[in-house]
């Protein structure tokens, strides 16, 4: 499926250059110059070997259409959006894949404070994208390219005001931290010694490739898990390629799902807000992790838009994914994978517990997830025809299909990032998750 281009309305992704390139690049970002019409654009870049080259491109064509640039490198997303949040311009846009694979990129566009677009939003920049029509300027009033350098002490200080940085340090937490040699690379040593633990870094050189597939979770924690083992850490951390994503090890050199992280912070913000906010295909731990703050929990269509477009709309302060996102709204609108982390410390030298024996009290639950590709012209068709067949189990359909049994629920949606129809199943029997995703695989391939 090389050559095809996922567009959603945070952006565009694809592999590159078969179907995201230099061209698609400057169109994309001449489109949303046109939109905004004036004022500064602020640009990021994951640690991809095709990030520069698309970075070039993309501030070329702002310039042409008489828009200033702010350039700040390799930084990640949600540093991003945290200064957009901090400090307004017309907007932003990332070159990051976040959890594709190499040779995967993409493109994703912000609006002025930081929180990726919405769906009005994005129709009329794409309506400009295909019909090629852009704003240019005469040579004598391009626009300005500023390289800036992200003020990170700027960010911890306020992150510290989210969490209780002194109780942290007195903690002394041993981390090790694997960010894939992604955007965070540069940023993981001083974060922990601000809040006084001590760094064991794997994988942090934004020269090299990832080591790993850039998706945290158990399945790329191994080194992690050796090295906490190893020197007996505290914890383990895992990011992807623009620490938007977290997993994380724990004491005992056990890697834990990606779908803990969320859970995990909900038990942090206990007395810190009486909502939050999720999808409807977020593991239920997060349920039972809301049940033990006190905080009702809301769920919605999967996406950072969608969840950050519920948490405006409902007052909720902290909303996720278990794809091992969060974000807390009065800190910023983005997926913050370093927000994640000081929670998680928080949570822990407030309790003055391990985390395995916080991870131990979590209700045992199986779950599997499975991706299916399939063509993109055949994609929704094929949902349909899943519609009806599982019309008698009353489906859910506020994101694709959910249906929830005794015992265990199911989901099945077209992805938003990938050429792939995602299958999540989740249930206290191991036997009967299993008996359902023989099912159901059975029943998409006829």
């Amino acid at each position: 499926m090389a050559g095809r281009l996922r567009i959603n309305i945070s952006g565009i992704r694809g592999e590159v250059p078969e179907a995201l390139n230099v061209e698609v690049a400057a169109r994309l970002a001449s489109a949303y110059a046109t939109y905004l019409e004036e004022g500064k654009i602020v640009i990021g870049r994951d640690t991809r070997p095709t990030g520069l080259m698309l970075q070039m491109a993309i501030c070329a064509s702002v310039q042409a259409s008489g828009l200033e640039v702010i350039d700040y490198g390799i930084v990640p997303t949600p540093f991003l959006q945290f200064q957009l949040f901090s400090q307004p311009q017309a907007g932003g846009i990332v070159v990051s894949a976040g959890h594709n694979p190499l040779p995967w990129n993409a493109m994703l566009l912000l609006n002025e404070r930081g929180r990726y677009l919405e769906p009005n939003e994005g129709a009329e920049v794409f309506n400009i994208y295909e019909a090629n029509q852009f704003q240019l300027v005469p040579w004598n009033k391009l626009g300005h390219r500023f390289q800036e350098k992200f003020d990170f002490n700027h960010y911890l200080e306020k992150l510290s005001g989210e969490v209780d940085r002194e109780r942290i340090r007195k903690a002394r937490f041993r981390v090790a931290i694997d960010p894939a040699n992604g955007a965070a690379s540069p940023f993981i040593e001083r974060f922990c010694d601000f809040f006084g633990c001590e760094a064991i870094p794997l994988n942090n050189d934004p020269r090299k490739t990832f080591p790993h597939p850039p998706e945290p979770g158990p399945e790329v924690s191994a080194q992690v898990e050796a090295v906490v083992k190893a020197t007996r850490a505290d914890l383990g951390v895992l990011f992807n390629s623009d620490a938007s994503r977290v997993s994380f090890v724990d004491d005992q050199g056990q890697g834990l799902s990606e779908e803990l992280t969320f859970p995990l912070a909900i038990l942090s913000r206990e007395g810190k807000t009486e909502e939050a906010v999720t999808t409807v295909v977020t593991s239920r731990w997060a349920d039972w992790a809301a049940q033990q703050a006190g905080i009702k929990l809301l769920r919605t269509k999967v996406g950072q838009s969608a969840v950050v477009q519920m948490l405006e709309a409902t007052g909720a302060l902290l909303g996720g994914e278990g794809s091992g996102s969060l974000a807390w709204l009065p800190f910023s609108p983005g997926y913050d994978a370093l927000v994640a982390v000081a929670f998680v410390l928080d949570l822990l030298s407030c309790r003055q517990e391990r985390l395995s024996d916080v991870v131990q009290r979590f209700p045992p639950l199986v779950f599997k997830k499975i991706k299916v590709p399939i063509l993109p012209e055949k994609m929704y068709r094929l949902m349909s025809r899943l519609e009806k067949e599982l019309a008698a189990k009353n489906p859910d359909v506020t994101d694709g299909l959910t249906i929830t049994q005794p015992k265990l629920w199911f989901n099945i949606r077209p992805s938003s990032t990938e050429f792939i129809l995602r299958i999540f199943i989740e249930g206290e029997e191991e036997q009967a998750v299993e008996q359902v995703s023989r099912e159901l695989e059975e029943l998409i391939s006829q």
